[in-house]
């Protein structure tokens, strides 16, 4: 039986994608308090498993504040739990068994750091994709407990992608592509929403790669989109700067399938904004000033103004 922690990590950045630093603390008031904090290094590990030969990495753990802390580890799997990216962490005892590391409790002094090795193996893990995180969470001390000091506790950690074999599927597709019809800023904008299709059990992550395209001159500019894991969506932003005039389509094509999806627009972004309005102003004004004689299809429209004029008083 598993247990289940949800905590919301928003935003991964890059991406690519950010990691959960998790500070836990009390929230009851007391006379003074007793800070507690972690550093960490790498916050992100990634690797491609093969056969049953057991790889090895590190973590580099440190201790900013001025009091000793004890350590504990622990091994978590984590999940999307939404269009946002929030992770749910939870204890697995595959994740435990295949991903140990080598210290299950350490006490850092003041300012002090070490190095944490760890293992993976991966007879002991799930095919595919394997989705973990290493915590290190301070305890803690007697003093603090039994004092007017309040216990906190600091829990941060590193997150492990790891692909355990060839078993791996990988896929997606647009899910939802949202351009508000009135495109009126800097540029075209909207939002995306992707789907990973792969089953969540032996599925790989993906990082979408879509290119987007304003026909009918435009060139393909190309969008990187978020991590998503199997069987999750993701909704993120998609913005194209540049001066567009007119009902245009905008079509995005998924690079891994080649489907394209296609939505119209009335945009009038860039320096459109300025030399629209002031065209129409000076359009106007030199109608209203007097008939112009060169030009016969100016002089229709110059015609047909004073008669609306007219025909308005």
């Amino acid at each position: 039986m598993r247990r289940v922690r949800r905590f919301g990590l928003s935003g991964w950045v890059a991406g690519v994608a950010a990691i959960g630093a998790l500070i836990l603390g009390a929230a009851q008031p007391a006379p003074a308090r007793a800070e507690a904090g972690l550093q960490i290094n790498p916050l992100k590990y990634e690797d491609r498993l093969a056969g049953s030969q057991i790889k090895a990495g590190h973590i580099d753990v440190a201790n900013p504040g001025d009091a000793a802390v004890t350590i504990v580890t622990e091994v978590q799997g984590f999940r999307q739990v939404d269009l946002n990216g929030d992770l749910q962490f939870f204890r697995d005892d595959a994740f435990t068994a295949g991903i140990i590391p080598d210290q299950a409790q350490f006490e850092l002094g003041p300012h002090e750091s070490v190095r944490v090795p760890f293992s993976v193996n991966p007879a002991k893990l799930p095919r595919g994709g394997v989705y973990a995180a290493i915590f290190f969470r301070t305890v803690p001390t007697m003093a603090a407990s039994s004092s007017s000091y309040i216990a906190e506790s600091a829990n941060v950690g590193t997150l492990l992608i790891l692909n355990n074999g060839s078993g791996g599927s990988a896929g997606g597709r647009i899910a939802k592509a949202d351009l508000p019809f009135w495109q009126l800023g800097a540029g075209l904008r909207g939002t995306i929403t992707y789907q990973n299709t792969a089953n969540p059990a032996g599925g790989v992550a993906v990082y979408p790669v879509l290119s987007s395209q304003v026909l009918p001159w435009d060139s393909r500019a190309r969008l990187t989109g978020p991590f998503i894991m199997p069987g999750a969506s993701r909704q993120f932003a998609f913005s194209r700067a540049g001066a567009y005039l007119g009902l245009l389509p905008v079509t995005l094509t998924d690079a891994a399938t080649g489907r394209t999806v296609t939505r119209w627009v009335v945009a009038c972004t860039g320096w459109w904004r300025l030399v629209l309005p002031l065209s129409l102003a000076v359009l106007i004004c030199w109608l209203a000033a007097g008939r112009p004689r060169r030009s016969r299809p100016l002089g229709r429209l110059y015609t047909w103004f004073r008669r609306f004029r007219r025909f308005d008083h």
